[in-house]
């Protein structure tokens, strides 16, 4: 019997082989198979390339409806209530909902780079989409970049930050 120190208990059964064997198997289709790199999981709808574009195209539909309902609310809350200070707390929820509805709807097959940018995208054009229909809405009497600073200033580039932070954090 082997050395063992007091309180040791031996191993109630050992796995037939390594759990980074399932990886390999399916890069390569297994020992002695002619299958090419990636041919079993993209079959499956796995992490190869039709899995993923699969999944992008989910995430990105998914995201796009977030993000036009969200410039909604924005609108909403700066036409009808006239909120301005606020619209800060509803950029960050917008850009947080749109990133983990991207972060959903990309699933285990994309990689976290493409889901965190598709995010933070979605949720900034949500906050463009919803500045323009503000400006849109005052009528068109100044230019877009005069009303933005006359009417929110500061709050624009603070908007930007604040759905970007919250897009990063919801794909997370």
């Amino acid at each position: 019997m082997p050395d063992r120190e007091p309180g040791d208990r031996p191993p109630r059964r050992l796995l037939e082989h390594a759990p980074s064997e399932r990886y390999a198997a399916t890069r390569t289709g297994g020992p002695g198979d002619d299958q090419p790199v990636g041919g079993p999981a993209r079959d499956r709808g796995g992490p190869g390339r039709g899995g993923e574009s699969r999944g992008l195209r989910r995430a990105f539909l998914l995201g796009l409806v977030a993000a036009a309902l969200g410039a909604a609310v924005h609108v909403a809350f700066a036409v009808l209530l006239l909120v301005t200070g606020g619209l800060l707390v509803v950029a960050a929820t917008l850009g947080f909902v749109v990133g983990a509805v991207v972060r959903y709807g990309a699933g285990s097959r994309v990689r976290a780079g493409a889901v965190r940018g598709l995010g933070l995208a979605l949720a900034l054009a949500g906050i463009v989409a919803a500045l323009t229909i503000n400006w849109s809405l005052s009528g068109e009497y100044l230019g877009p970049l005069d009303f933005l600073a006359q009417v929110y200033g500061a709050l624009v580039p603070l908007q930007l930050a604040a759905a970007g932070a919250g897009a990063l954090a919801g794909t997370r």
